[in-house]
């Protein structure tokens, strides 16, 4: 692997594990133990550095928000769909642990993940639209709009609740079940009986 491509492996773990604001460009370059100016010659600051592994993850979840042509779909389609999406989260979970700080700091970052907000929310009024289509949920064209609205600000910052409310040592795959399972409690109140069903089976089987 080239140089410049583990600064990015490197700085994504270290982000990760200790938090964005404790790493420093030394820091980087001790865990790789190469010289600061040899990080330099690749990357002019941290922020550079974060911004292209911002890339990396505006890539990944640009490609899983892509709204499928749903001919039939199930509470189950939906859970995988969205454990897809937070498995991105989770992989670049420093971005959203740290995310107003960041915004606020790097301004085209701040764009960037404006647009993929909206994409989000996007994405999830498709699918419901589609699964109204369906009838698999029925609910007005306002209460969809409101329910995808949801849908992205709970999908964004679930990670962040979750630290707060589960204890250290929480399964970390379950505290991703919990958040998939709130997104879809919001969706229950207006499916059918026998969606409601599989969504308390899912329930069972994986928190």
């Amino acid at each position: 692997m080239k140089t410049k491509d583990r600064v990015i492996v490197t700085a994504l773990r270290l982000f990760n594990e200790e938090g964005e604001p404790n790493v420093t460009t030394n820091h980087i370059a001790d865990e790789m133990d190469i010289s600061p100016g040899n990080l330099y010659y690749h990357y002019k600051n941290k922020d550079d550095i974060i911004w292209q592994i911002f890339l990396q993850y505006e890539a990944k979840i640009k490609s899983i928000l892509v709204t499928p042509t749903v001919e039939s779909a199930s509470m189950k389609d939906m859970w995988l769909f969205l454990n897809l999406i937070f498995e991105v989260v989770v992989e670049y979970r420093f971005l959203y642990r740290n995310l107003i700080q960041l915004m606020n700091r790097i301004a085209f970052l701040k764009r960037h993940f404006r647009h993929i907000l909206a994409l989000k929310s996007q994405t999830a009024l498709e699918i419901l639209q589609q699964l109204k289509g369906l009838d698999v949920v029925n609910a007005d064209a306002v209460t969809i709009g409101n329910l995808a609205d949801q849908i992205a600000l709970t999908s964004t910052f679930w990670l962040n609740y979750s630290i707060a409310i589960f204890d250290d040592g929480f399964d970390e795959q379950k505290k991703l079940s919990h958040g998939i399972f709130h997104i879809l409690q919001m969706i229950a109140p207006f499916l059918d009986q026998k969606q409601k069903k599989m969504l308390q089976e899912l329930a069972r089987q994986f928190l």
